[in-house]
């Protein structure tokens, strides 16, 4: 059994849908970079074979923390007490909740 590596999907549609101004185009491309700036220095990788897809960029990492930090988790249906992590597998992990509080404070 190898090492879990979680992934989450981007979606590039509607960026910019509420955009009124050049401005608004200009802060919303110069914040992304910085956002994907933030995970390459965290290590982040665009997945090879699953990369971009229509308007989905699928990203990956190794590591749970790296994950957690980055905003990979999500809820699972209508229980907002637990938070989980989707692997490359689709398979979905529940994140502890000392690791959640350790990158929540």
């Amino acid at each position: 059994m190898g090492k879990k590596i979680y992934k989450t999907i981007w979606r590039n549609k509607w960026i910019t849908a509420g955009a009124k101004s050049i401005d608004d185009f200009i802060n919303t491309f110069e914040g992304l970079a910085n956002h994907f700036r933030e995970w390459k220095e965290l290590g982040i990788t665009l997945e090879e074979d699953g990369g971009v897809i229509d308007d989905y960029a699928t990203f990956s990492t190794d590591d749970m923390d790296v994950a957690i930090k980055a905003g990979f988790t999500f809820y699972f249906g209508d229980n907002r007490e637990k938070e989980y992590l989707l692997t490359i597998d689709d398979e979905e992990i529940e994140v502890p909740k000392e690791k959640l509080m350790q990158h929540k404070k």
